[in-house]
């Protein structure tokens, strides 16, 4: 239940079910607030290239949504009137995903589209490779480790590592940037 004193919302913690998620209040919550516009915004400018496909996403971005108009910006003028043509399924479009936002015009303008953080290298599943014996150093070094198995698998990527020869100078001035 919701008790509007003073002009706010608030929720009776008594009467709210002990199963609603987190999401369901945030969304309450930020219904007709500024916080709420900006989550739509950061939702929209994630899900950018799923909406317009990877080719258009590369080319353009939604920079921001004030006064119901989304801004997008393009990175050429190419792709600018490609945008002009688009106007329309590009609001069908993110109208059929977040009605809510009820977006009335899109406003596009030339600049710079920010780049995608890169993605963290997977982690291998698979430990290394045995390598026979752990060099005693890297021994010690595991042994500060509680996990036995831990220990083990650290010690043995710690000794391959040193049982492999540094690259030469000559490998390393072929390599770009180095």
């Amino acid at each position: 239940m919701k008790d509007e004193s003073f002009g706010t919302i608030r929720y009776n913690i008594s009467t709210m079910s002990s199963f609603e998620s987190i999401q369901s209040l945030i969304q309450d919550f930020s219904k007709g607030n500024p916080l709420g516009l900006k989550l739509s915004e950061v939702q929209l400018q994630q899900e950018w290239e799923h909406l317009v496909g990877s080719t258009m996403a590369k080319h353009s971005y939604p920079e921001s949504i004030r006064f119901k108009k989304l801004h997008l910006v393009a990175d050429n003028s190419i792709w600018l009137q490609q945008l002009m043509f688009l106007k329309p399924a590009i609001l069908e479009a993110i109208h059929s995903m977040m009605p809510e936002l009820a977006l009335t015009e899109v406003v596009l303008r030339i600049g710079s589209i920010p780049q995608a953080p890169p993605q963290p290298d997977p982690i291998p599943q698979e430990p290394p490779p045995f390598v026979g014996e752990s060099s005693p150093f890297a021994t010690g070094l595991a042994k500060r480790l509680s996990d036995p198995d831990l220990q083990f698998l650290l010690s043995q990527t710690i000794t391959k590592a040193l049982a492999e020869p540094p690259p030469s100078t000559t490998e390393r001035a072929k390599k770009p940037g180095v």
